[in-house]
């Protein structure tokens, strides 16, 4: 094993490591922090603030190592010419949706407090709203996150395929 090998092993793994951390800490938030935070009152306390810093924190650097860490990647594999257009292609979508995920996390934060509390607490009316919901915000980023990952596992098969042929 070379010495570049070594560094695309690290670079992979730095890059899997900050997206199972981002994807799986908002699992975390919706599914265990947010819901818990609600039933005991404290969904705009001081601990809840500070669960909300912490993970904008752990975001912004993860969002910085998976593109750092994905450019190198990218070109690792363009350039290797044994990529075809399946590859690129569903690479193309994989950057798009991550780039989308991003842009959804950082226009998240500005929004203001009060918006977000009015969206959370005023009751669905319609089964439309209800879905609507279901689908935005962090659960938005979320459902991304876990496409991403499935691109990246059809990524590597693609590649695979075409060392292969």
């Amino acid at each position: 094993m070379s010495v570049s090998d070594v560094f695309l092993l690290i670079v992979r793994w730095v890059h899997l490591v900050s997206a199972a951390a981002w994807v799986g800490g908002s699992l975390f938030y919706l599914v265990v922090l947010r819901p818990a935070m609600r039933r005991s009152g404290d969904s705009t306390g001081p601990v809840s603030a500070a669960a909300a810093t912490e993970f904008r924190a752990l975001v912004d650097t993860c969002i910085f190592v998976l593109l750092a860490t994905g450019i190198i990647l990218t070109f690792d594999r363009l350039t290797a010419n044994v990529v075809d257009m399946p590859y690129v292609a569903t690479l193309s979508i994989k950057i798009a949706l991550s780039l989308w995920m991003f842009a959804m996390a950082q226009g998240r934060r500005r929004r203001t407090a009060l918006l977000d509390a009015y969206r959370e607490m005023a009751p669905a009316s319609t089964r439309l709203q209800k879905v609507s919901r279901a689908i935005s915000g962090y659960n938005a980023i979320v459902i991304l996150g876990i496409v991403v990952f499935l691109l990246s596992d059809l990524l590597k098969v693609l590649f695979e395929m075409a060392l292969a042929a």
